[in-house]
């Protein structure tokens, strides 16, 4: 993998300098920064690629200099006198020693990136993680990408993620959006760490782990609650909002956004409803009998249906229409032929 920066050890008067170093047999223009004694930070226009203690002439000086680290980010001070420690006795290390000392600094390493740089094989780098993380070392989050952070730093997070479930689960939240956990563990939802977390604290909670939320679904429910869902399902129901958003039960009923939401998701779960989108839904019963008259029509009328047909299944508007059809091809009960659709389910 290349980078734009490395650290090097180099032997120069100056703090601040620039020149021209011998890369693959061409003069390449890099800056150059002091850190600490002898080591400085070599910048490049353009990513090169160097590996561990690779000497590298500088021809300005007609010397050379070695190549310590790659430079992984940026660095406040604090980091950077960090990195300085770490850097004087880097050659005299071994990856297993390094990865650990650079997780000091680092939050997180994705070490795939630093296979070429130490000529190290996929498979001898996974048997040393996994031989430290077995020392409580350091973390393997992601065997793929080889992807770690510290040991200390896993179990303060994971303690985070677990206080956030917990809080929620003993408050008797129905549900839990990621969007609420991330403000609660300040880790970006969207993160393979964040997923890795949740996931393995999840297990400890009976909750179901949807796209974007948590469902405490195992919680009793009390009498608010089974009122509430009640009213909510007969008000769809006599106002014949077989498809609906959340919205349509906010304009229908009395409930805050929180009670609707909480009570969706709890029906959700309990597959009273099933989501097509995400804005709508429609009641189980409702597209069961809609997939029983779909099967029917292609036993009868063959598997080419058109939106007039689709119309006189379900009597709906045309916007639903498209919802449930681009709901189907997306699960593969049909596929869209021109302005039309092939029924893939079975007759």
């Amino acid at each position: 993998m290349r980078f734009n920066a490395y650290f090097v050890r180099f032997s120069h008067s100056q703090e601040s300098f620039s020149g021209n170093v011998q890369i693959a047999g061409k003069s390449v223009a890099a800056s150059f920064n002091k850190i600490s004694d002898d080591i400085f930070a070599a910048h490049f226009k353009n990513q090169v690629e160097f590996s561990f203690r690779q000497e590298i002439d500088f021809k300005n000086t007609k010397s050379h200099f070695v190549v310590l680290l790659p430079v992984l980010s940026q660095y406040n001070q604090r980091k950077l006198k960090k990195m300085a420690e770490i850097l004087r006795t880097v050659c005299d290390n071994t990856f297993r020693a390094i990865i650990p000392a650079l997780l000091t600094v680092e939050n997180f390493l994705e070490v795939e990136g630093l296979l070429y740089f130490f000529s190290l094989e996929r498979r001898e780098v996974a048997e040393v993680l996994t031989e430290l993380e077995l020392a409580r070392q350091l973390k393997v989050i992601n065997l793929n990408y080889l992807f770690v952070t510290s040991w200390d730093h896993f179990l303060q997070n994971l303690a985070a993620m677990e206080s956030g479930l917990r809080k929620a689960y003993e408050g008797r939240e129905r549900t839990l959006k990621f969007s609420q956990l991330e403000k609660t563990v300040k880790i970006p939802q969207e993160t393979v760490f964040f997923k890795y977390l949740l996931k393995k604290c999840s297990q400890e909670f009976p909750c179901k782990v949807l796209s974007n939320a948590l469902i405490f679904s195992k919680l009793p429910l009390n009498a608010e609650e089974k009122t509430r869902m009640a009213e909510i399902e007969k008000t769809l129901k006599a106002g014949k909002l077989l498809v609906f958003t959340i919205e349509n039960v906010q304009k229908n009923t009395d409930y805050s956004l929180k009670q609707i939401n909480d009570s969706l998701w709890y029906m959700l779960d309990e597959q009273k409803f099933l989501q097509l989108d995400e804005r709508h839904f429609i009641f189980s019963d409702e597209y069961n009998k809609i997939i029983n008259r779909l099967k029917k029509f292609k036993r009868n009328q063959g598997d080419i249906l058109t939106f007039d047909d689709l119309r006189t299944i379900t009597s709906y508007s045309r916007k639903y229409l498209i919802v449930l059809f681009e709901y189907w091809d997306g699960q593969n009960i049909t596929k869209r032929v021109g302005n039309k659709r092939q029924i893939l389910l079975g007759a």
